[in-house]
């Protein structure tokens, strides 16, 4: 052990500056990080291997820097690492004291509140805003809604890891410090040396000190100049029991308050099932109230607010006419913000296999706006795959989105296999012949044998000859079970959204691929898999984040449905160009932005989706890389330098993972049209982005024909490189621009 990482939020950096203090006075070097991009704390925690100390504040709990990956990156970390949770008081803008506590139900359900409120804030704000801006409250909301389902896990697994308050790390000079660290031969050197001081024992309030330098040294005890001590004086005491609060918390729940406070309590507990409610999580909010009822089985108002709520939600089997939050006037304007907010809700939770709640969210929408475009059909296919108890609801969900569709085959289908379901054949064979009559792709022998009722068997006659013969013993030849037929490959694109994701994500879908599709503009990721699924059938999952944010990768990535975790084929294609200016005259904007996208996003992704590569010993990894990365032009500099790291990455992965029978393969297109790609480089501006007016350059989908012939080959070949162009284009900056 090298050195202790000190972990918090930048608001709390007096605090951690005063634990340095106090601890590093005999050598114990401590390394502090704060956030700084979203996941970049969780990711060095647990990327360190080192112990650590982290502070737990409410300016902690309510910093997404902080938060994001910070429960998968604990979950991580083995029990028996060194790992010390310290809850202490925040301080707000005004430099007061915050409390935190995290140790009763009610306590936590208040840093859920604040990330469900920072997320529906940041979808209101997505439903009204334009071009840009709403492409930045994209980035913003799938990594919120993941904290804000993470944050309970998170405060659970704190409380699991046996934290302690800053009050008890103080007490008897910093003991549970040495003893949690494996240090306890040097707690008796610092007790010494706190009394040579002359410092009393009393906490105190960490003074504003200025900014320290980390502390260095090795971990070995120093010899102090302290007078001669005798042998009995320098051995530490015998160790005690492991005090009460080294142990592992309770779990959580309403505790029990005295009778005077008790009414309090309960008025607080209804308060806080009522949010819950009002917001949607019924189930959450009616669980709360539950607790509490049992936790205060003579409470009269309790009670009857309990009997109450259940009864309004239990009866409403159909949508609900009257809610809790109904009690005011809303406009229609009102109505459909709202249904917005909720089927984007909706949207994100299916793409991250939460079926039960996008159900709900899909249902909210259902009664906010009954004729919202799709919303029957989406409930109806969802729930009909995903939630076999729901199975006459979704029969429901599907005969209402036949009347805004009369001709959906997916639909039918559907309806087909709820038929045979409920033992009634012949109505999935009409189902079946209305569906394939329409969609002919969906006739197969398969389904053929699966809706068609068998045939007759015809029995063969025989004849007789005149003299008898002897008639040959016919042996039966034992039936052969059929082979279960194997999965259609699995295919992962990020940046699917458009130009040669989009393109190359229908290719797949066209010849039959499984896809997981990312992106951030999760709208345009619905209506690709609508599309997709509506034309071929395809079986696709669809996961919004943005491959800058390392902790929504890793959240996204690591918690796939069963189905969806063994991905053969991966395409790193997010990626874009900002700018077009000489070095001297660059935004550091777009620098980063091209940096974090090109490059730090494909070795987020990569690095994830490699480690099942390599388990299961098979794999092909395609990078979209640009001739922008073999040869440089003027005004290129930072997006050529992105590139050209993806070409050194590609052909340094295929080092890595040969080994391991894993394809790595880049396809390097020179001028590319519809794509974003100009749009973006210059930031909106439609008449500088008209950069193929005079010339032919390749498509999207001369793209995506390459990277499905690198996929598509036998397990044996691996197409290193397509590095090409459209005929009027001979390098980077030779273009026949006399016409197409």
């Amino acid at each position: 052990m090298n050195r202790i990482i000190l972990a918090y939020s930048h608001h709390n950096a007096d605090l951690a500056r005063h634990i340095d203090q106090q601890l590093s006075r005999i050598g114990i070097p401590f390394e502090h990080t704060s956030e700084r991009l979203p996941g970049e704390l969780a990711s060095h925690i647990a990327g360190s291997g080192e112990p650590a100390l982290i502070l737990i504040t409410d300016n902690f709990l309510k910093d997404r820097a902080c938060m994001t990956g910070m429960l998968s990156a604990i979950q991580s970390i083995p029990q028996q690492h060194p790992l010390l949770f310290v809850v202490a008081d925040g301080v707000n803008e005004q430099g007061q004291k915050v409390e935190t506590h995290i140790d009763r139900m009610v306590n936590a359900l208040q840093y859920m509140n604040f990330w469900q409120n920072a997320w529906l804030d940041i979808s209101a704000q997505y439903q009204q805003a334009e071009g840009i801006e709403k492409q930045v409250f994209e980035a913003e909301l799938d990594a919120v809604r993941t904290i804000a389902n993470q944050v309970g896990d998170f405060i659970s697994l704190v409380r699991d890891r046996s934290y302690v308050t800053r009050e008890q790390l103080e007490s008897d000079d910093y003991v549970i410090f040495f003893v949690r660290f494996g240090l306890s031969d040097w707690h008796g050197q610092y007790r010494r040396l706190v009394a040579q001081s002359g410092e009393n024992q009393q906490i105190v309030e960490p003074p504003h000190l200025p900014e320290m330098p980390l502390s260095s040294g090795l971990l070995a005890p120093e010899p102090l100049e302290t007078p001669e001590l005798s042998p009995v004086e320098t051995l530490l005491p015998e160790p005690e029991p492991v005090p009460e609060i080294m142990q592992a918390t309770k779990p959580m729940s309403v505790e029990e308050s005295p009778a005077e406070n008790q009414d309090a309590e309960v008025e607080q507990a209804i308060r806080d099932a009522h949010f819950w409610l009002d917001k949607g999580y019924v189930e959450r909010g009616l669980e709360l109230m539950q607790l509490a009822a049992e936790q205060y089985p003579d409470n009269e108002r309790l009670a009857a607010e309990n009997k109450a709520v259940r009864s309004h939600f239990q009866v409403a089997e159909q949508p609900v006419e009257e809610t809790p939050a109904a009690n005011h006037t809303a406009t229609p304007a009102d109505n459909s913000n709202e249904a917005k907010s909720y089927d984007l809700m909706g949207d994100m939770a299916a793409g991250k296999g939460d079926y039960l709640f996008a159900k709900y969210c899909w249902d909210r929408v259902v009664e906010l706006d009954p004729d919202f475009s799709g919303i029957y059909r989406k409930l109806g296919l969802m729930t009909s795959e995903h939630l076999q108890d729901y199975r006459e609801t979704a029969v429901h969900y599907l005969n209402k989105a036949l009347e805004t569709n009369p001709l959906d085959a997916p639909v039918m289908m559907a309806l087909a296999q709820h038929s045979l379901q409920n033992g009634a054949p012949a109505e999935a064979k009409t189902w079946y012949d209305r569906a394939s009559s329409i969609d002919e792709t969906l006739r197969s022998t398969e389904n053929d044998r699966l809706f068609l009722p068998p045939q007759p068997e015809v029995v063969p006659v025989t004849i007789q000859e005149p003299e008898p013969v002897p008639t040959p013993v016919e042996v039966a030849t034992p039936e052969v079970p059929a082979e279960e037929k194997p999965a259609a490959p699995l295919v992962l694109i990020t940046g699917a959204t458009s130009g040669i994701g989009k393109a190359t994500a229908e290719l797949f879908a066209r010849n039959g691929y499984r896809l997981i599709l990312t992106g951030r503009r999760v709208e345009r990721l619905v209506a690709l898999k609508n599309s997709l699924e509506s034309e071929f059938g395809s079986d696709i999952l669809l996961l919004p984040f943005d491959v800058r944010d390392s902790g929504a990768v890793e959240a996204a990535l690591t918690s796939l449905p069963e189905a969806f975790q063994n991905i053969d084929v991966l395409i790193n294609n997010a990626g874009l160009a900002k700018g077009f200016s000489p070095i001297h005259e660059g935004s550091l904007s777009h620098w980063d932005t091209m940096i974090d996208t090109n490059v730090k996003g494909l070795v987020y992704v990569t690095r994830i989706v490699a480690q099942g590569m390599v388990q299961r010993r098979s794999g092909h990894i395609i990078n979209v890389g640009s001739i922008a990365g073999k040869e440089i032009y003027p005004n290129g500099n930072v997006y050529c330098a992105s590139k050209a790291a993806v070409d050194a990455l590609t052909r340094a992965m295929r080092y890595d993972l040969f080994t391991y029978n894993i394809r790595v393969s880049q396809v390097s297109p020179g001028h590319v049209e519809e794509t974003e790609f100009a749009i973006n480089r210059f930031d909106g501006d439609a008449e500088r982005a008209k950069i193929y007016n005079d010339f032919q350059p390749l498509t999207a989908r001369d793209v995506a024909d390459a990277i499905f012939y690198m996929a598509s080959r036998p397990p044996h070949v691996n197409i290193q490189d397509v590095y090409m162009f459209s005929t009027q284009q001979a390098s980077a900056t030779a273009v026949n621009r006399n016409g197409r």
